[in-house]
């Protein structure tokens, strides 16, 4: 397929996409009237979240559940990536004008366009900013470190993955190997990734990038390859982000020789019918592993105990109080149901979103970090849901199913009840 071929495809997709979602007129974000008396003339309170684009998939069941509740919040929602919305956030600047924000109405989603309240008459400084690594890894945090009245709420973890085509040969990729092939481009000497232009990466604004320049040792700024984005933009495509990656992989004419880099959520059921994630080894380990437990499966059980080396959580950094606490209430109830430390609304079971977007709620994980890709540490979550993630992954799970505590044994004498299917887990 040409690459007009798959722009073409890509436009016709959007299209039917807008077209089956009943996008509503675009409206001021801040005036966005009551789901619940729309004629009333009554406006929830509106709370501004930008970002990783990670995040999207995962609050929108949030934004379409709180749009309807009995005490309801717009959330809104612009997706312009993890480090430009970190980014954003610490200068105190305004929210990106691109890509439009995003809320939802009576369930239904809009854009909206940002009022003009913001520093020097711009749009406001996001409530939320979301990134998908920590607070220093982009490289523009002012000092180095997070200021005494912004908290870091550590969300679902994200894996980062390299890719290459399907009709590639190739299954597996050391940090070596990706240090060399990222750093010295078509001089890496690391066959079969030996051609500059073959070598598809993001940019220094891209938290993807920034990940994984720490993990295999690579500046950020100083990554060999093509930036995807810059690519496409001379195309009739125009994509940006994880979508300009995947349109160069698939369209480069040598697939031997093409690798790309990726947010392990950029990868959906059609988009994996195109590239394969490669099985990564760290400098300390002895053999690669994938997020998964194998190639094909969808249980990010080696991200989940640490084999698997590329993972961070979802930063969600916001304005606290000396107790750590949210400035904002309304701030504080969404990421309250965000950490899962609140019940959602509207049965919406974020567990299950979480896994169906390649994200591995913090109550499923067994190893723990405090910086970014740093030591390992043992983990056990309270209220942990390790086996029902497992059942909403893969659809089974190896441990006892419950109706109450006396149904379990001394080895996970919990049943957790607190989604819709209960298992015995160890606390």
């Amino acid at each position: 397929m040409s690459r007009t071929d798959l722009s073409l495809v890509i436009a016709a997709v959007a299209s039917a996409t807008l077209a089956n979602s009943g996008i509503a007129r675009a409206v001021t974000c801040d005036s966005v009237p009551s789901a619940a008396n729309p004629t009333s003339g009554a406006v929830p309170p509106v709370v501004y979240i930008e970002g990783a684009n990670a995040v999207g998939p995962f609050i929108a069941p949030l934004q379409q559940a709180l749009s309807v509740d009995p005490n309801p919040i717009t959330v809104v929602y612009i997706g312009d990536g993890g480090c430009v919305g970190a980014n954003n956030f610490f200068t105190g600047a305004s929210i990106s004008a691109k890509p439009k924000p995003i809320y939802y109405a009576a369930q239904t989603q809009g854009t909206c366009d940002l009022p003009t309240n913001g520093p020097n008459g711009g749009a406001p400084v996001a409530d939320i900013a979301a990134s998908d690594v920590y607070a220093p890894t982009c490289g523009t945090l002012p000092g180095g470190k997070l200021p005494p009245n912004v908290g870091d709420f550590l969300g679902p973890v994200q894996p980062m993955v390299f890719v290459v085509p399907k009709a590639s040969s190739q299954r597996s990729i050391s940090a070596s190997a990706a240090y060399f092939v990222f750093g010295f481009g078509g001089d890496s000497g690391v066959a079969p990734w030996t051609s500059n232009s073959s070598i598809y990466r993001r940019n220094s604004a891209s938290a993807v990038q920034a990940l994984l320049a720490v993990a295999i040792g690579v500046p950020l700024s100083r990554w060999a390859g093509v930036d995807a984005a810059a690519l496409s933009a001379n195309t009739a495509a125009g994509l940006s982000g994880a979508a300009a990656v995947i349109n160069a992989i698939e369209t480069d004419p040598n697939p031997e020789g093409v690798i790309g880099i990726l947010a392990d959520t950029n990868l959906d059921a059609m988009t994996t019918n195109h590239v394969t994630t490669l099985a990564y080894k760290d400098f300390d380990q002895s053999c690669g592993y994938y997020p998964d437990s194998t190639a094909t499966a969808h249980d990010k059980s080696n991200v989940r105990d640490g084999h698997y080396a590329l993972w961070g959580p979802i930063h969600f950094f916001t304005y606290v109080d000396s107790r750590g606490v949210p400035q904002n209430h309304n701030v504080e109830r969404i990421l309250s149901y965000m950490l899962g430390t609140a019940v959602a609304p509207g049965g919406v079971d974020l567990v299950q979103v979480e896994a169906q977007n390649n994200l591995v709620a913090p109550c499923a994980m067994r190893v723990t970090r405090t910086v970014e890709l740093g030591p390992l540490a043992s983990y056990a979550p309270p209220g942990s849901c390790g086996c029902y993630f497992d059942y909403v992954s893969t659809g089974q799970s190896s441990c006892t199913p419950c109706a109450k505590t006396s149904d379990c044994p001394r080895s996970a004498p919990i049943c957790n009840q607190s989604f819709p299917v209960a298992f015995c887990e160890t606390q």
